[in-house]
């Protein structure tokens, strides 16, 4: 074995020795598995370096196969590191530029090591390169090896089949191979945008930032959570509510939560690009159903809002004003005391009083929802305001600790505030715990449950219903008394669900790839499926009628006058486009009530005739609608009559996406 050899070997077992030793599931044969896999991968990638004549080529070759596999070997340590698991969804969301950024504060040190450890694996390699014997073992013989060792890899092997069985498997590829039924799924939720609700209570929504239910746990824990203990009592805990593939991060569970369906979608390596690009979009989430309501909402969280897109994807689906880290710094009294992820609960809960307060002031329902950040893993960051857990000296403890004194102190004040009697207070994880110093301390094979606990609802419902978060939006909406008609995808009122009817199987590969279909191609707006959309087009290729004037396109909305009582207007034909599984999404802003129509042809006949019409009847305001065009014959011009009165018309968004 030649020198490069013995130090690659050494310097590529470090971090998959460290990977395995954070790693949840670990056992000997996975670590002697993954340890043979890093021997005769550098064997065989060296000697087929080797066998390079040309120095220039060979170097380059080296240099590049030498970082793929260093890149490899510090993602999967990161990987374990973070979760205690190989590469997975939640660990691909997070993988790109965006995250690498908002994350370097947090873990600077761990960065500055994998970058350190990088540059002493290629400088290892471009010392001894010269150095190198050739090797006389056959170019096949040699690339067979080191597949083989690829797949003695205990993470990567697993991988490649469930891969392999995903590609293999037949997928869903139009909403009429989705048993609605059968996988208790709601079709309404992908025409439900034309929706009325109003209001009730006020909302209270704090997100503990991985939290789960064993840290209320006074067995394993005594004395760690008083304050929520007492909680427990005071409200309506939920002892059996399951995370769901699509809800096991920060930003799917507030999607989850907040949406009624998880953040599943078709492309695994999106990273939390995903949410830039116009991902759920067309999904109904809770906030939604409070600004149609006339909900004051505001967002509150001690980390970055950029992270995940998070504050843009609130801001589109009803918050009026998201306050992160950049937002809330200012506000300090002490701008240096933060944490490498923003703000310390201490200082969120601070400013948190101070706008319930201002909410409260105002003759407006309000929304005021929170993400907490202190018992972030893997070690916690407890405020300094708060007094450490005086029965186990750890640091993911000190911040649970830390996070049910501050929570505690919070909602005090906030019941001694008159607007309680009016708000209803939810208390709910983000996500499990994820891999951290606290789960040497938990049982084997323990029951992992989310926590979830209702305040001021007076409401005696079932504990031990099965429950997700993607329940929580139907059943929060329902405790605070809003009326309205929304349906959401995958999400159940559980306080008028029988507990047998809860139950589902989240586990279900066809409930999975069903959510994916929806949530990629009709709650979503993919760009490659948009055969229209007002945004892109031209006001030539529009056909107006006579009786529309001063027809312009301005700040992103087609605005029109009606001089008669039928305004209408004519979309350019579309060619070739087939009008199957196809819907069109109309967003119309209105000072009257009016029945909104569209007239196409189809392939039977019969022109512009009633028969061959849709209608909607709108309120005052803005109003979202959907039509399916399903049976739109090829080639026809679709008319739309926004409505049947003279007077100022505002269409915000007019678009066809069709699979």
């Amino acid at each position: 074995m030649s020198s490069m050899q013995k130090i690659q070997l050494l310097l590529f077992f470090m971090p998959v020795t460290l990977a395995h030793y954070y790693n949840l599931d670990r056992s000997l044969l996975s670590i002697f598995s993954a340890l043979l896999s890093v021997c005769v991968i550098v064997l065989t990638s060296t000697a087929l370096i080797s066998r390079i004549e040309n120095d220039t080529v060979r170097t380059i070759i080296g240099l590049v196969l030498i970082y793929l596999l260093s890149f490899y070997y510090a993602s999967q340590f990161i990987s374990y590191y973070l979760q205690g698991s190989y590469f997975n969804q939640q660990y691909l969301f997070h993988f790109n530029l965006t995250t690498l950024r908002e994350s370097l504060a947090a873990y600077y040190p761990l960065m500055f090591l994998i970058v350190g450890w990088t540059v002493c694996v290629l400088f290892g390699f471009y010392y001894f390169r010269e150095r190198l014997p050739r090797s006389n073992h056959s170019l096949p013989a040699l690339a067979g090896l080191f597949v083989l060792a690829l797949m003695l890899d205990p993470g990567l092997r697993p991988s490649v089949f469930a891969m392999a069985n995903s590609a293999l498997s037949p997928r869903i590829d139009s909403l009429d191979a989705i048993a609605w039924e059968e996988l208790s799924l709601e079709q309404d939720a992908l025409t439900n945008t034309q929706f009325t609700s109003t209001a009730g209570k006020n909302l209270l929504f704090v997100f503990l930032e991985g939290f789960e239910a064993i840290y209320t746990n006074e067995n394993l824990f005594p004395g760690l959570t008083p304050n929520l203990k007492a909680l427990n009592e005071e409200g309506w805990q939920l002892d059996n509510m399951h995370q769901v593939e699509g809800s096991g991060w920060t930003m799917a569970g507030i999607v989850s939560s907040l949406c009624g369906t998880p953040l599943l979608y078709e492309s695994s390596f999106a990273g939390n690009e995903v949410l830039f690009s116009r991902m759920l979009d067309k999904a109904t989430c809770l906030p939604d159903v409070l600004n149609e309501a006339g909900y004051r909402q505001i967002f509150m969280g001690g980390a970055a809002l950029g992270f995940a897109n998070k504050g843009s994807f609130l801001r589109e689906h009803g918050f009026d004003t998201t306050l992160g880290s950049s937002e809330l710094v200012n506000e300090l009294a002490d701008p240096n005391y933060v944490t490498g992820w923003g703000l310390y609960d201490d200082s969120l809960f601070s400013q948190a009083l101070e706008q319930f307060n201002s909410l409260a002031a105002s003759e407006q329902p309000f929304n005021l929802t929170l993400l907490t950040v202190d018992t972030h893993h893997p070690i916690g960051e407890p405020s300094a305001s708060c007094s450490e857990y005086d029965q186990i000296d750890n640091s993911i403890l000190h911040a649970v600790h830390c996070t049910d004194y501050l929570l505690g102190k919070f909602l005090d004040q906030v019941k001694a505030h008159p607007a309680y009697k009016d708000t209803v207070v939810v208390l709910v994880s983000d996500h499990l715990a994820m891999r951290n110093n606290a789960f040497p301390l938990f049982p084997e094979n323990y029951q992992r449950r989310l926590y979830f606990n209702v305040l001021n609802s007076n409401v005696a419902a079932e504990r031990e219903i099965f429950a997700t978060p993607l329940d929580i939006a139907p059943t929060v909406l329902q405790l605070l008394g809003v009326q309205h008609d929304v349906a959401f995808l995958a999400g159940l009122d559980l306080l008028n669900m029988p507990l047998k009817d809860a139950v589902r199987n989240t586990y279900d590969p066809n409930w999975l790839d069903a959510i994916r279909y929806i949530n990629s191609n009709h709650l979503s707006t993919v760009e490659g499926n948009i055969t229209f959309s007002l945004n892109r087009r031209s006001l030539g290729e529009i056909e107006f009628s006579e009786s529309i004037s001063n027809a312009r396109y301005s700040g992103g909305q087609l605005q029109f006058n009606a001089t008669t009582g039928d305004p209408y207007f004519m979309l350019p034909a579309f060619g070739d486009a087939q009008f199957n599984d196809t819907m069109l999404y109309l967003t119309i802003k209105t000072e009257e009530k009016l029945n909104v129509a569209i007239y196409f042809e189809t392939e039977t006949g019969q022109g512009y005739s009633e028969e061959n019409t849709l209608q909607r009847y709108i309120e005052v305001g803005l109003n979202r609608i959907v039509f399916e065009l399903n049976g739109v014959a090829t080639g026809s011009r679709i008319r739309i009559d926004p409505g049947h009165l003279p007077g100022r018309y505002s269409i915000q968004e007019l678009e066809i996406r069709a699979q």
